[in-house]
Protein backbone atom coordinates (compact mmCIF):
# COMPACT_ATOMS: atom_id res chain seq x y z
CA UNK A 1 0.00 0.00 0.00
CA UNK A 2 1.48 3.17 -0.80
CA UNK A 3 1.27 6.69 0.51
CA UNK A 4 1.44 10.01 -0.33
CA UNK A 5 1.79 13.31 1.42
CA UNK A 6 0.42 16.60 0.68
CA UNK A 7 -0.49 19.59 2.16
CA UNK A 8 -4.07 20.67 4.48
CA UNK A 9 -5.40 24.22 4.50
CA UNK A 10 -4.08 24.84 7.87
CA UNK A 11 -0.46 23.82 6.02
CA UNK A 12 0.00 20.60 7.95
CA UNK A 13 0.81 17.61 6.36
CA UNK A 14 -1.27 14.83 5.51
CA UNK A 15 -0.69 10.69 4.33
CA UNK A 16 -3.01 9.48 2.28
CA UNK A 17 -3.42 5.70 0.48
CA UNK A 18 -3.35 5.49 -3.09
CA UNK A 19 -5.83 2.66 -2.89
CA UNK A 20 -8.22 4.36 -1.18
CA UNK A 21 -8.56 7.07 -3.52
CA UNK A 22 -11.71 7.48 -5.54
CA UNK A 23 -11.47 10.66 -7.63
CA UNK A 24 -10.42 14.55 -7.32
CA UNK A 25 -11.12 17.39 -8.47
CA UNK A 26 -10.15 21.14 -8.33
CA UNK A 27 -11.66 22.59 -4.80
CA UNK A 28 -14.98 24.26 -5.01
CA UNK A 29 -15.18 27.54 -4.90
CA UNK A 30 -18.54 28.92 -4.35
CA UNK A 31 -21.97 26.73 -2.90
CA UNK A 32 -22.35 24.93 -0.55
CA UNK A 33 -19.71 22.56 -0.93
CA UNK A 34 -16.94 25.13 -0.68
CA UNK A 35 -13.95 24.54 1.44
CA UNK A 36 -11.53 26.37 3.00
CA UNK A 37 -9.31 26.50 0.31
CA UNK A 38 -10.13 29.14 -2.74
CA UNK A 39 -7.62 27.51 -4.87
CA UNK A 40 -5.99 23.61 -4.61
CA UNK A 41 -7.79 20.30 -4.67
CA UNK A 42 -10.42 17.81 -3.15
CA UNK A 43 -9.48 14.28 -2.73
CA UNK A 44 -12.47 11.96 -2.51
CA UNK A 45 -12.10 8.34 -0.81
CA UNK A 46 -13.74 4.99 -1.55
CA UNK A 47 -15.75 5.85 2.23
CA UNK A 48 -17.71 8.81 0.78
CA UNK A 49 -15.26 11.30 2.98
CA UNK A 50 -12.52 13.72 1.18
CA UNK A 51 -9.63 15.75 2.08
CA UNK A 52 -8.86 19.14 0.12
CA UNK A 53 -5.32 19.23 -0.20
CA UNK A 54 -2.96 23.02 -1.43
CA UNK A 55 -1.63 21.08 -3.85
CA UNK A 56 -3.21 21.46 -7.57
CA UNK A 57 -4.88 19.13 -9.59
CA UNK A 58 -1.44 18.54 -12.14
CA UNK A 59 0.36 17.62 -8.97
CA UNK A 60 -1.71 15.43 -7.26
CA UNK A 61 -2.14 13.64 -10.18
CA UNK A 62 1.57 13.18 -10.85
CA UNK A 63 2.28 12.29 -7.36
CA UNK A 64 -0.78 9.90 -6.95
CA UNK A 65 0.41 8.38 -10.56
CA UNK A 66 4.40 7.80 -9.46
CA UNK A 67 3.65 6.17 -6.37
CA UNK A 68 1.20 3.89 -8.42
Amino acid sequence: MAFVTFTRPDDSPVSISTVEVLSFAPVPTEGPLMGPLKVGTRIAFKNGKHQDVKELVEAVEKKLNAAG
